[in-house]
């Protein structure tokens, strides 16, 4: 295949595993905030809180549908396009993609009981059904991150493919890379409850918006801190372990002079600007008390910088390394390499993947909207509805079962 028709194929994988990521993400940290806020309107004796979870699980269910039709598109583009690396991702790294699967399975199956057995098991053991939805959704990071770790820094390959398939959970980069995402996917989730429930308390002047605003930075900061301890982190691992990757990335920063097909520090000083910019809404936010207009602004600023870190985070993570696909040290195993020679990949098709995604993000960034904000979360059912989240907070808690 000419370099043209490489590039094509990489780019459909590519928009493929960005659009998927974002999906998952937004699975991951909804999957824990549904729990979560199960348990605090328990603790509280909230209805309201209760209310918000099954507005959370509810777009849970419809977020899950969606990436497992790009996770599906994912697969077909691996095995088709790219057949000797989907070798080498059912082969070598066949023990993270079990570990993968079985957290998709976990999270689908728990997410259909914890929904049917609201209000008819005890609330203890509601809540152990969404604990264990919780898991499963952390399962799946804790498997297939494995694969971008791998092509980043292919440890053991070669013990791998001789059987020893435990051999790649070596991998430097897998530890604080999969903490990374799933702090990122919390913080996401969090970040986009908080900002759109406090739009929703400016336009609606409701307390119980307030409350809900209050209890997603409650979430989101924590997550939002951990992210980016483990992003710092995990740019310092790359230029350790993957230097190819980090020169692209971080340029000057990297204190290399690799030459890289792509220079991408301009892109990674941008996604710190979003970065910052989530950092400063967030904190800002959170010390103003008053839902005003201020506050509405900063909201939408947060609610757009939120959804677009993730999927630019992964651009920035997946990009870097063409013309390889999986990177060595300073150089590694080029695309065109590993692509399927006997199929032709049409223009047309990668510009279709790139369409779809943007589309597709833009849909649910909507749906977030229509399920979080447009939608009422119940009635005025909370004992006590003019309490603060601090104030909750330090109150001792109630029974956790009737």
């Amino acid at each position: 295949m000419t370099g043209t028709s490489v590039w094509i194929g990489f780019l459909m994988l590519g928009v493929t595993i960005v659009s998927h990521i974002f999906l998952v993400s937004l699975v991951l940290g909804l999957a824990f905030m549904a729990p979560l806020l199960e348990y605090f309107s328990h603790r509280w004796k909230d209805g309201e809180f209760e209310d918000l979870a099954k507005n959370a699980l509810k777009y849970l269910a419809v977020s899950e549908l969606a990436a497992g039709v790009w996770a599906t598109w994912f697969t077909v583009a691996l095995a088709g396009f790219w057949p000797q690396l989907a070798f080498i991702a059912t082969t070598v790294l066949f023990y993270p993609l079990v570990i993968g699967i079985t957290g998709v399975l976990i999270g689908i199956t728990f997410m259909s009981i914890y929904w049917y057995t609201w209000g008819v098991v005890s609330r203890s053991l509601h809540l152990l059904l969404g604990v264990v939805m919780a898991v499963g959704a952390v399962l799946v990071p804790v498997g297939f991150n494995m694969i971008f770790a791998f092509m980043d820094d292919p440890v053991g390959l070669k013990r791998g493919l001789a059987g020893n398939g435990w051999a790649v959970f070596g991998n430097p980069l897998y530890p604080d890379f999969t903490v990374h995402r799933i702090s990122a996917a919390i913080s996401m989730a969090a970040m986009v409850f908080a900002s759109v429930y406090a739009i929703k308390a400016y336009r609606k002047r409701e307390k119980r918006y307030e409350r809900a605003s209050e209890f997603g930075l409650y979430v989101g900061l924590p997550a939002l801190l951990v992210a980016s301890i483990t992003g710092a982190i995990y740019a310092f691992l790359l230029a350790k372990y993957s230097p190819y990757i980090a020169s692209a990335v971080l340029g000057p920063l990297s204190f290399s002079s690799l030459a890289t097909f792509f220079d991408l520090y301009p892109e990674f000083v941008g996604f710190m600007a979003v970065v910052i910019g989530i950092w400063a809404f967030a904190i800002f936010n959170a010390l103003h008390r008053r839902f005003d207009k201020a506050k509405e602004v900063s909201s939408v600023a947060l609610l757009i910088l939120s959804l677009i870190g993730v999927p630019y985070g992964e651009v920035l993570n997946d990009l870097p390394r063409y013309p390889y696909m999986v990177v060595q040290g300073t150089g590694g195993v080029e695309a065109a390499q590993l692509i399927n020679h006997w199929m032709f990949i049409p223009t047309s098709f990668a510009y279709a993947a790139l369409i779809v995604g943007a589309v597709l993000m833009a849909i649910f960034s909507y749906m977030l909207y229509l399920v979080f904000g447009a939608k009422q979360p119940g009635g005025q059912r909370a004992n006590h509805p003019e309490r603060s989240i601090s104030q909750n907070l330090s109150a001792s808690p109630a029974p956790a079962s009737r």
